[in-house]
C-alpha cells in the first residue's frame, strides 16, 4: 500500500510540474505581446533609447518574455556595451525552462556579443555549441567559419569550410587554397619556414592558379638562402600565370642580380611576351633591362612599340623620352615632356575587391572591408 501511495504521489508531482511549465510557456507566448511589439516598432523607427526603456519595463513585469530579454541584450550590444549584452544572454541560458528554439536563438546572439567584445575564444566556444545543436543550419555553420577566419585559425577554417562544401555539394577549391596560404604565412611569420612551404604547396595542389602561394613559397626559399629554388618557383609561376607575371618581376630581378645572372631576365620577359603579347608591363621591364645593358636602340624600339600600341601609357612614353635623352637627342620639347610626364609615372596599379570594390595598392586575397575572398582581384591603373 505504501509503495502504491508513493507511486501515485510521484505521478502527481511530475504531472503538476509539467502543467506549471506548460502554463509558463503559454504565458510567455501571450503575455506582454503588445508592449513587445511596440518596442519592436520603436526600433524600426530608429528610436533605440525609447525601445530600450520599453523593454526594461517589459522584463521587469514579465520575466517569461524571453524575446524581450534577447532584444534588450541586442540593443546594449549595438550601443557599444557587448559585455552587458553577453551577461543578459548568458543569464538566459542558466534557466531550465527555455525551449530548444529559445536556447538556439540565445546562443546565436551570445556569439555576436562575444565577437563584438573581442572575446573570440568565447565566441567560438558558443558557436561550436550552437552548431552541435543545429547541424543543418547553414547560417550557424558559416558564422562559426567566419569566427575561425577572424581568429586566424586557418587550419580549422579549412576543414570546416571543406565540411560545409561537402554538405552543400559545392566546390570552391580556390578559397580553400587561400586558407592554406594564410596558414602558411602564419607559420613563416613564426619562423617555421618548412611548415609554411608545405602549406603553400598544398595550396597549389588545390588550385594551380593560386597566385599568392607561388609568391610566398618563393619568398620563403629566398629568406633561407635557397635562391635557385625561389627562381624555379617564380619561373614556373610566370609560365602558368603570365597575366600576373609582373608580380614576380622585382623578385626575379633581385635574385638574379644577387646570383650574377641578371641577363636571364631577357629570356623570362620574352617568354611572357610570347604568351601575353599585349602586356605593357613586360615590354617596359624588358626595355629597362636593355637600357642597363647599354642596348639603347633595342630599348627605344620597344618603347616606341609600347607608345604606338598603348598611347595612354605614361610609363612607356616617359621611358622613351629618358632613353632618347640618354642617347643624346635632347630638345627643349623633350625636356618639357620629361618634366610633365614625370608625374604620370607615379601612377600605380590598384587592385579592387571583386565583391565590394575596396581598393588597395597591393593585391589582397581577403578583403579587409567586406572579408570576402578574391582569388584573382581586379586590377586597374590609378
Amino acid at each position: 500500500m505504501t509503495t502504491a501511495i508513493i507511486i501515485v504521489l510521484c505521478v502527481v508531482i511530475i504531472t503538476s510540474a509539467g502543467i506549471v511549465i506548460t502554463l509558463k510557456r503559454r504565458k510567455r507566448e501571450t503575455s506582454g505581446k503588445t508592449p513587445y511589439v511596440d518596442a519592436l516598432h520603436l526600433l524600426m523607427d530608429g528610436k533605440k533609447d525609447e525601445a530600450l526603456d520599453r523593454l526594461k519595463r517589459i522584463v521587469r513585469k514579465d520575466t517569461e518574455n524571453i524575446m524581450a530579454y534577447i532584444k534588450l541584450g541586442d540593443i546594449f550590444r549595438e550601443k557599444g556595451y557587448p559585455v552587458r549584452a553577453a551577461k543578459i544572454h548568458r543569464n538566459l541560458l542558466v534557466r531550465g525552462d527555455l525551449t530548444d528554439t529559445e536556447v538556439n536563438t540565445t546562443l546565436h546572439h551570445l556569439v555576436l556579443d562575444y565577437r563584438a567584445a573581442g572575446a573570440l575564444d568565447k565566441a567560438v566556444e558558443m558557436a561550436e555549441r550552437l552548431v552541435q545543436r543545429t547541424k543543418k543550419n547553414v547560417e550557424n555553420q558559416q558564422l562559426l567559419l567566419s569566427l575561425f577566419e577572424e581568429k586566424g585559425d586557418w587550419d580549422k577554417a579549412f576543414f570546416h569550410r571543406q565540411s560545409i562544401n561537402k554538405w552543400l555539394k559545392k566546390q570552391d577549391q580556390n578559397i580553400l587554397a587561400l586558407y592554406k596560404v594564410q596558414s602558411g604565412l602564419s607559420f613563416t611569420q613564426q619562423g617555421a619556414e618548412r611548415e609554411g612551404r608545405i602549406r603553400f604547396r598544398e595550396a597549389i595542389k588545390l588550385d594551380k592558379k593560386c597566385i599568392p602561394a607561388y609568391l610566398y613559397w618563393g619568398d620563403s626559399y629566398r629568406r633561407i638562402g635557397r635562391n635557385e629554388d625561389a627562381l624555379r618557383i617564380w619561373r614556373e609561376f610566370t609560365t602558368k600565370n603570365p597575366e600576373w607575371a609582373h608580380l614576380v618581376f622585382n623578385r626575379l630581378k633581385e635574385t638574379l642580380f644577387d646570383l650574377g645572372r641578371y641577363g636571364e631576365l631577357e629570356e623570362i620577359y620574352q617568354q611572357v611576351i610570347r604568351k601575353k603579347p599585349k602586356d605593357v608591363t613586360v615590354y617596359i621591364n624588358l626595355a629597362e633591362l636593355y637600357r642597363k645593358q647599354d642596348k639603347l636602340d633595342q630599348a627605344i624600339d620597344l618603347c616606341r612599340e609600347v607608345v604606338d600600341t598603348h598611347p595612354d601609357s605614361p610609363r612607356g612614353r616617359y621611358l622613351l623620352i629618358q632613353l632618347m635623352k640618354q642617347k643624346g637627342d635632347e630638345t627643349a620639347a623633350l625636356d618639357e615632356a620629361l618634366r610633365s610626364l614625370g608625374k604620370e609615372t607615379e601612377k600605380k596599379a590598384i587592385y579592387c575587391c571583386t565583391h565590394c570594390g575596396f581598393e588597395s595598392g597591393d593585391p589582397l586575397w581577403n578583403c579587409p572591408q567586406c572579408h570576402q575572398w578574391n582569388p584573382q582581384p581586379a586590377e586597374k591603373t590609378q
